[in-house]
């Protein structure tokens, strides 16, 4: 129940981090790369270069934080808690970090901050899924979770095993409103608010 909750709440961090990515760093996501690679192809297509960099960029920062995270907790028969703690940790620490620059710069970042602040999402996101899949879930890529459930309700097989699966779905919208209101009402300090998710998931896992 509590890791369910922990996840819940990463997933709601993600939700705040692809808001704020799309909306203010480059118009790209920092967890969801499908739609980045999408972003890719219409950039190569249209010869809108900047728009491909930034997406190809971006999904390369991704991958990049899923392997760095996969090589330090290691394969899942030499996995301990003390690495996946560590693990847990470090990409929080990104997420915090990220919300002091992004503060630091009063929300406004000229490009090559921006497009720090979107490596910087970017590697702490594929950080987060890498983690997240180790523990049996996933806090950015939901299609599959929605698909899944979707399926099993129209062939009555009910909802009752996706119960946390929906909850998540509902947390990425709860952090993406609640990161919008933040950008919207006290800019520099719409970062704050996934990072309080990601810290808030991080203490849940740890105790």
């Amino acid at each position: 129940m509590r890791r369910s909750a922990a996840l819940a709440a990463l997933t709601a961090c993600a939700g705040g981090m692809d808001l704020l990515s799309i909306t203010v760093l480059g118009g790209v996501f920092s967890g969801i790369i499908t739609g980045n690679l999408v972003h890719a192809g219409h950039g190569l297509g249209t010869t809108h270069w900047p728009l491909a960099a930034i997406a190809t960029g971006a999904v390369t920062a991704f991958a990049t934080g899923v392997a760095l995270a996969s090589r330090l907790m290691g394969p899942p028969h030499n996995q301990t808690q003390p690495r996946m703690r560590l693990q847990l940790a470090l990409q929080t620490t990104l997420v915090v970090l990220f919300a002091g620059l992004w503060a630091l710069v009063h929300g406004k970042p000229p490009t090559p901050i921006s497009l720090l602040l979107l490596a910087m999402a970017c590697l702490a996101m594929g950080a987060q899924s890498a983690w997240a899949r180790q523990n049996g879930a996933s806090t950015t890529y939901l299609t599959g979770t929605l698909t899944a459930a979707v399926t099993d309700a129209a062939t009555g097989q009910g909802l009752s095993r996706h119960r946390w699966a929906l909850i998540r779905l509902a947390c990425l919208l709860v952090g993406a409103m609640t990161t919008t209101l933040a950008l919207v009402w006290w800019t520099p300090a719409a970062a704050l608010v996934p990072a309080t998710y990601a810290l808030g998931g991080a203490l849940l896992w740890w105790r």
